[in-house]
């Protein structure tokens, strides 16, 4: 079982399968990685934002928080990609 940081199995384990959903449809959309990558930016954003809408917080606290996770997941889970993209 992969483990990453102080994660549950179970969390690497979703989180591995949606980042191998999510690369596997980036790789079949037709778009150049460069614009894939923005895509996650901006889904990153929406994602904040519904976030903070349901839980009546700063919308702009809520996308610097998920700046942080952006980066910081892509600096620690390549490994858990990897294993599901096998």
């Amino acid at each position: 079982m992969l483990t990453l940081g102080q994660m549950d199995n179970r969390l690497v384990d979703k989180l591995g399968a949606l980042a191998a959903h999510v690369v596997e449809h980036a790789l079949a959309s037709g778009l150049t990685w460069d614009q894939a990558i923005m895509a996650f930016g901006v889904a990153g954003k929406a994602i904040a934002a519904k976030a903070a809408e349901q839980g009546k917080g700063n919308p702009s606290e809520y996308a610097a928080h998920a700046e942080k996770r952006l980066k910081y997941g892509m600096d620690h889970s390549a490994e858990v990609l990897r294993s599901f993209l096998r």
